[in-house]
């Protein structure tokens, strides 16, 4: 009995010693040998997802030649998911050491300057008003007061009084662009290479701060076209609540104005997606890619950039050269516009705005454009209105042709003042030809060549203001044209736009709405389609500047803009042969001769003369050639550049240039030979 005993004490003893040897060889196993595993994994209780963003899409011309690109370039970036608890403030302090001994420029929006005593940035009221509510502080609170605010808002008490002013510019451009786990902040963007090397060689020591790349805008000539490009900026939190839903992040960068607004849906590209892993102890224990970025989509344009630059600098001698004429005829010119248009398809070849900006200094020297009188960033092509002045008399002259009210006979005798209506009637003075000119006995070309008042005073007359500004509207003016970024719809002179302006309608007030007076306004890419309407024989064609949109590697065509025609005017009569033949003569024969009569082709054209005050005149003109096989119309606007005619130089470059360089292409043995004069 007794030896049985022992034996189960034996036998329980040894089972015991087995079991302790299986645990203490698995404890062996999870500990050592898959200690690192199991100890990461076990630990892995956070996944975070950040955003790759995609490239922008790029904008070229019509032959492919880049307008608007994106590059690579290096941001120093705040990363919450890395950055260890309770050390943000002090590894942004030693990030900003060396962002100013390097001299990069720090992302700080805060409306305050840096020394004291503070003073309110008064070029950034928007920006104050947010900061004000940001804070919940009252409209009249001193700089002082939101100092104060800030420290307390960002746990400011303890950091140095040197860099209090730097961290709570710092912290609240963070929140505002939505600083957090999943959108990390950029604290400089666009550093040099010896930047972001030095920030890679410390990354162990300031973990949190990082060295990230992204894509910027750039462009390789900033001056083309930069009112139609337009810009982009960062999403701030309030448009967030809007855009969320649409697949935006706060860190995204939208299109804000111009092309780079109107397709931004194409242009945005698609965000691919980083996952992060982090175990208990906050410690990145695994990084992967859940989804590519996609680049953004291409839009072509129908603006040939060669061409482009050229009309750039034509505009300007065209400026130069208004200069140097006499005070109210030209000298006081501040600004001036410029648009070519394929007449066949409705496409735009150059648009051009005098003075002008450069796209690539925009964020940079926007204080100085925004401040400068001659408003440089004011789209004069597209938003700018003014009075036709006599190229109105064109759709007049199609109205009566067109409906049978005269024809290629018809003639009129001018004696130098209209004296149908009466006083009353008229509202004013008796009007007349420029300076009491009698042009006799005239038919429509007549009229055309010498922008006789006196025969279309009494034509819109007996047309009536309707049918005068039906006309205009089916040739194009006083409407959209169709282009694809903001434009001014204009206006056309009435009763009812009287009435509005609280201004009372004569009778007679239909004879100055019929010479592109009273208030009537109009722009000048309207003028350009107007040319081109009237060389296509009434058939007015959308206006466009884009010409197709492609995938990001070229491979599939995703929208190709269509010749499109928006109204047309019945060629009854022959109505626009004869108005052609009228602006022949204005061009080989009239004022515009000196200019446009040396060609060696045709170019119809007709010229205007609007009052501004006194003895200042903004001059206009449209033109549109070679008449035998029209490819391109002219329109030019300047503000009191005087008489119209002094344009035709202006359009007289436009040709050669065009044709200098369509040569050039079609021709190998061609040597091209234009140059812009230059005015003194």
């Amino acid at each position: 009995m007794k030896k049985t005993l022992y034996e189960r004490l034996n036998i329980l003893i040894a089972l015991s010693s087995l079991l302790i040897c299986v645990f203490v060889l698995r404890l062996i196993k999870y500990q050592i040998v898959d200690g690192e595993k199991y100890y990461n994994s076990s630990g892995a209780g956070t996944r975070i997802n950040q955003t790759v963003y995609a490239s922008r899409g790029d904008i070229t011309d019509t032959n492919g030649n880049i307008i608007a690109t994106s590059s690579v370039v290096y941001n120093i970036t705040v990363n919450k998911a890395y950055m260890p608890e309770g050390e943000l403030n002090d590894r942004i302090i030693r990030a900003v050491k060396i962002l100013t001994e390097k001299g990069e420029t720090l992302n700080d929006i805060l409306p305050l300057s840096y020394e004291q005593p503070y003073k309110f940035y008064t070029d950034k009221e928007t920006e104050l008003s947010r900061l004000r509510k940001t804070l919940s502080v009252a409209e009249y609170a001193t700089e002082e007061d939101i100092m104060y605010h800030l420290i307390k808002r960002y746990s400011l008490e303890d950091i140095r009084p040197e860099y209090q002013r730097i961290l709570a510019g710092i912290r609240y451009t963070m929140e505002r662009e939505g600083y957090s786990s999943s959108y990390p902040f950029d604290l400089a963007k666009d550093v040099s290479v010896e930047t972001a090397t030095q920030f890679s060689e410390i990354s162990r020591d300031l973990v949190g701060i990082e060295v990230t790349t992204t894509s910027k805008r750039v462009y390789p000539d900033g001056t083309l076209i930069p009112h139609i490009l337009g810009s982009v900026g960062p999403i701030y939190a309030e448009e967030y609540e809007t855009l969320k839903n649409q697949g935006y992040g706060l860190n995204d960068i939208l299109g804000k104005s111009g092309l780079e607004k109107a397709y931004e849906s194409y242009l945005r590209g698609k965000d691919g997606t980083l996952q992060i892993e982090k175990n208990i102890y906050g410690e990145i224990t695994d990084v992967f890619t859940l989804e590519e970025p996609q680049p953004g989509n291409t839009v072509s344009l129908t603006v040939d950039s060669e061409f482009q630059s050229v009309c750039n600098d034509i505009l300007k001698s065209q400026v130069d050269m208004l200069h140097t004429r006499s005070a109210g005829w030209g000298k006081e010119t501040e600004g001036a516009s410029m648009v070519v248009i394929d007449v066949k398809t409705g496409g735009i070849l150059a648009v051009c705005n005098y003075p002008s900006y450069d796209l690539n200094l925009y964020s940079s020297n926007y204080n100085e454009y925004a401040q400068d009188k001659l408003t440089p960033l004011f789209n004069r092509a597209f938003q700018g209105l003014y009075r036709p002045g006599s190229v109105f008399k064109l759709s007049v002259a199609a109205a009566a042709l067109s409906s049978g009210l005269i024809d290629e006979n018809y003639t009129y005798t001018c004696h130098g003042v209209y004296t149908y209506y009466s006083t009353r009637e008229w509202g004013g003075a008796l009007p007349g030809c420029a300076n009491g000119t009698a042009h006799g006995t005239l038919n429509v070309r007549g009229a055309i060549q010498v922008s006789c008042n006196c025969f279309f005073y009494d034509l819109a007359r007996r047309l009536g203001i309707d049918a005068v500004n039906e006309s205009a509207q089916t040739l194009g003016l006083g409407v959209y044209t169709g282009l694809e970024v903001a434009e001014q719809e204009g206006r056309l002179s009435s009763p009812a736009l009287s009435e509005l302006y609280g201004n009372e309608w004569y009778p007679g007030n239909v004879i100055q709405a019929g010479i592109g007076q009273l208030d009537t306004a109009v722009t000048t890419v309207q003028l350009a389609t107007y040319g081109g309407t009237i060389a296509n024989r009434g058939k007015r064609l959308a206006t466009h500047i884009v010409k197709s949109i492609c995938s990001y590697d070229g491979k599939e065509t995703i929208y190709e803009t269509p010749v499109e025609v928006l109204s047309e005017m019945d060629n009854t009569n022959g109505t626009f042969e004869i108005i052609e033949k009228g602006m022949i003569q204005a061009s080989t024969e009239g004022n515009a001769k000196i200019y446009l009569s040396e060609l060696p082709y045709t170019v119809a054209s007709k010229t205007g003369t609007a009052q501004v005050s006194g003895d200042l005149y903004n001059n206009t003109i449209v033109a549109y050639g070679p008449v035998e096989n029209p490819e391109i119309a002219v329109a030019i606007i300047a503000e009191k550049g005087g008489n119209g005619y002094n344009l035709a130089y202006g359009v007289r470059e436009v040709f050669k240039a065009y044709y200098d360089l369509k040569n050039s292409r079609t021709d190998e043995n061609y040597v091209p030979t234009y140059t812009v004069p230059e005015f003194e």
